[in-house]
Formats: structure tokens, sequence, C-alpha cells
């Protein structure tokens, strides 16, 4: 498809017109995904603004104790969860960074994290998650990056794990999915399931698992067929980029492709919503954008890691 080779050529040219955020989230998924020799040189340059010389405790104090600010889907609805679960954020940020120190650049921090709070910290917060089914379907992305951060990527040895695959689908199985917000963060529940599995576009999936994640990709595309002027373009891409990682053929890619080919910027070769009644207004800037167009290049080739 060759709007995707434009939007990646445009993103790349105009790369250093993003805040660093931006560049790093758009060069580290094109390095795992497309192993793409432009983003590694890029996270190169990154490296002292993630991971400072002799300051990686101070950054992840950062992190803890004061995260920054960022325009969240949902706010409204999910900001009472956020006052109930005070650490998720920073603690899942901090995660992040330590995951991204990992397998990025090849830094060992893990412990520098459990200075600064405990693993029975990281470790009650997850159970108290678990148990909560209405927060976990909320949160949804935050409330499942941190689960798969914790138990699946970062503290895979660790006792007690709360990363139970099947009850994560029954969990958001069981969401009322009605009204477009509900349907994004359902959607977000189950894409974010995948994408965690896979270390973040790094890892295959476990074969013990791959069913329950098929059952969820086979979720989605029911509820996004029924529901498609009503569902925003980020989702739709995202849900193309789980169905790579799965290796699933839906019946909906040239329907969502086509919404693309018409969702073109006035002010550059990048996508922003137009096509649907639920559209990300707020996010049609070039750095905003981001997000949906590095999921838009993403989905249009296999999943390298695919087993």
């Amino acid at each position: 498809m060759n709007l995707i080779s434009t939007v990646r050529q445009y993103y790349l040219g105009h790369f250093d017109e993003l805040p660093s955020d931006k560049q790093f989230h758009f060069a580290s998924r094109l390095a795992a995904w497309e192993n793409l020799p432009a983003a590694h040189d890029k996270l190169k340059l990154l490296r002292q603004t993630i991971a400072p010389e002799k300051e990686i405790e101070k950054s992840l104090a950062a992190l803890l104790h004061s995260p920054p600010e960022a325009k969240i889907n949902a706010a409204s609805t999910r900001q009472a969860y956020f006052e109930q679960y005070s650490e998720l954020r920073p603690f899942m940020l901090a995660l992040f960074r330590v995951r991204h120190l990992r397998d990025i650049y090849g830094i060992a921090a893990r412990e520098s994290l459990l200075e600064l709070v405990s693993e029975d910290q990281l470790g009650d917060l997850a159970s108290q998650l678990m148990e909560d089914e209405k927060a976990m379907r909320v949160l949804s992305t935050y409330a499942v990056n941190y689960l798969y951060l914790l138990d699946h990527i970062l503290f895979k040895d660790r006792d007690g794990t709360c990363l139970d695959v099947q009850r994560l689908y029954d969990i958001g199985r069981a969401a009322q999915a009605n009204d477009p917000e509900e349907i994004q963060l359902f959607i977000y529940f189950y894409t974010h399931c995948i994408i965690g599995e896979s270390n973040f576009y790094l890892w295959q999936t476990r074969s013990s698992y791959r069913s329950i994640y098929q059952r969820m990709i086979e979720d989605l595309e029911s509820l996004i067929g029924k529901n498609f002027r009503n569902i925003n373009l980020d989702n739709k891409l995202e849900f193309l980029v789980c169905c790579r990682i799965l290796s699933y053929a839906s019946k909906l890619e040239s329907k969502i492709y086509q919404e693309c080919t018409q969702s073109i910027s006035i002010e550059g070769d990048f996508l922003v919503d137009t096509l649907n009644d639920f559209a990300q207004s707020e996010k049609t800037s070039f750095s905003d954008s981001e997000h949906r167009n590095v999921l838009f290049i993403m989905s249009g080739s296999p999943y390298r890691h695919a087993a």
C-alpha cells in the first residue's frame, strides 16, 4: 500500500519536529516491528534522554513521584479509578522505563526500581486490580499494561503471579460495550492483552495462550464490524496490528484501509480521524497523530516475531 510508505517517509522526514516521547514511541515500534535501520539509529540518538548515564534511579524516581501529564482517552470516566488506584500510572510508567532500558538499550534497571518501590507493593497493586473487574474494564490499557509488564515481561520469576489470561478474557467479555466510549475501552482492553503478550512487538505469543488471544481477536472483529462508524481509527488500526501478531486474516482489513485512504490530514502526509462518529478530535496534529500513524505503518506488514 503506497500510502503506508508515504506516511513512513513523512514521519521520518519530519522526525525532529516530534517531542522526544513521540520520537521514542515511533522509533521503538518500527525498530521492533520492521527492524528498520533508521529507527535503530534514532533510538541511539535518544539514549541519553531515555537512559541518562548515572541518573537511572533519579529518572525512575521522577516517574514515580511526578509522572508527566498526558492526553488520556475517556479521562473523566476513568478519573475516579485513577484516584482509587493512584499508584497505577506512576508504577506503570516506571515499569515501562525499566522494560525499555532492558529490551532496547541492554541496561539492567530492575534493582534500581526495587530500591524505590518494593516487589510486594508492585504485587499488591496487581492483586487489587485483578479483584476489581469494573476498574479493570474502565482503566483498560493502563491496568492491562501494568499486569503484563509486571508478571510476563519484567518479573516472570516472581511468586504469586496475577496474570491469568483466561480471567482477563472473561473480565473483558463481561463488559457492557454499548456506547462508543465503552466500546473504545473494550477494544483497548483486548488489544493490549495481545500487545503485552508480545512484549510490545518483541516476542512470539506463547502457544499455551494462543487460543484465548484468538477468541479475543474474533470478539473484537465482531464488535468492530457491528459498530464500525462509532469506532475511531486508532482502535481499528490497533486491531489490525493485533491481527498481524496472531497471523489472523480479518475480513475488515480492506474496509479499515479504505477509511485510511480518506483520512489524510490537510497539514501533511499523515492520518487523522475524519470518517467515523467517535473521532479523536483533540488528536489531529502531526505530533498527536503519531500513535495512529505508527500503527498504520505496522499494520501493513507481517509480524516478524510470529511463530
